[in-house]
């Protein structure tokens, strides 16, 4: 009628133990939550925003990465650029294999540069070719970002994920564009 108390309790361990493993392993290998530091990606990301990194991907033009910097920091960019990608910045149009690509997600940054006088977010730059294992990635907040601009290109190897999901602030939760 009774169980054995010891045996009840390996159980309730084997249990405890396989979903601390679960968990422990789905955080290692799928996902991750991450906080946003700092300015380079405002207003699409503000400080100490909350996203889940998936670190299982395939990662395109426009998708939303954190990466290891060489400086040994983790940043949040978007990747203008994808191995093989020939890239170029003219009167501030973004060019990726000679289209113009529309960026709606500086539209808020222009207004307010064209408000400070500045007539140009990024300054031009000559087609080149985005490296095999390689990204080439600017912020949004173009006037103020550490990106491939002074990184140079971002090796396949030190990104960590992608990012999906804004976990917070609260009005902001759901799937990133």
């Amino acid at each position: 009628m009774f169980e054995d108390p010891v045996k009840e309790f390996i159980s309730w361990m084997r249990v405890i133990f396989l979903t601390v493993l679960i968990v422990l392993g789905s955080r290692y290998f799928l996902f991750e939550p991450v906080a946003v530091h700092g300015e380079s990606m405002m207003p699409t990301f503000e400080e100490n925003d909350k996203v889940m990194l998936f670190k299982i991907h395939t990662i395109e033009n426009f998708d939303m990465i954190v990466f290891k910097a060489p400086n040994g920091v983790n940043f949040i960019k978007r990747v203008i650029g994808v191995p093989g990608d020939r890239i170029s910045m003219k009167d501030d149009q973004l060019y990726v294999n000679g289209t113009p690509q529309a960026e709606p997600y500086l539209d808020k940054n222009r207004k307010a540069a064209e408000q400070e006088g500045l007539m140009q977010l990024t300054e031009d730059f000559q087609e080149f070719v985005v490296p095999a294992e390689s990204y080439y990635v600017l912020g949004d907040n173009r006037l103020n970002s550490m990106d491939s601009r002074v990184l140079g290109f971002i090796s396949k190897d030190s990104v960590l994920g992608e990012v999906k999901i804004r976990l917070s602030p609260f009005e902001h939760i759901g799937f990133v564009k």
